[in-house]
């Protein structure tokens, strides 16, 4: 039994920065200088390594502070703590990317779905179909289960509509 709790405030505060990642010579920076604007308006520019706007919620007891850094082509959440879930989410005209652990999904634009880690990759396709790269093998699965196949090095396997193939490579 799931047991729903209160919602309650995570965030306490949100502070417009600009960080100048170069100076007015166009020599970077060892680290970036912040600045809060007047008007808490920034201009967005298209070259995020010289400057960047971003949002620093500030958290709430045990809750990490996020960074929402904001760019012409994205948007960018990173927070320091990966043991409370999530610590980064990229959002942009096609997809969306969650970092969970070590672990990168992201959502595409058709609703395929791709998970990255270090055993490997696998992809859930618009159709249904999967694809799963890791481990020393290539796994495929037809979206509607009519196929499977598995491709090692050395090894085919395959159910296939005509039955089961099986054989060295």
């Amino acid at each position: 039994m799931n047991v729903i709790l209160p919602v309650k405030s995570v965030w306490r505060s949100a502070q417009l920065l600009i960080a100048f990642h170069k100076t007015r010579q166009r020599r970077r920076r060892s680290a970036p200088l912040l600045w809060r604007p007047n008007n808490a308006t920034a201009r967005l520019h298209d070259d995020s390594e010289d400057r960047e706007a971003f949002l620093v919620l500030k958290g709430d007891g045990q809750a990490r502070d996020v960074q929402i850094r904001i760019r012409p082509d994205k948007l960018v959440l990173r927070r320091s703590s990966e043991s409370m879930g999530w610590s980064g989410v990229v959002a942009d005209h096609h997809s969306v990317s969650v970092k969970v652990g070590g672990t990168w999904i992201a959502i595409e634009a058709d609703g395929s779905v791709k998970r990255e880690s270090e055993n490997g990759t696998t992809w859930l396709e618009a159709d249904g179909a999967i694809v799963k790269l890791g481990g020393g093998a290539e796994i495929l699965v037809s979206g509607d289960g009519s196929q499977l196949t598995r491709r090692t090095d050395d090894r085919l396997d395959a159910i296939i509509e005509g039955g089961v193939v099986s054989r060295a490579r």
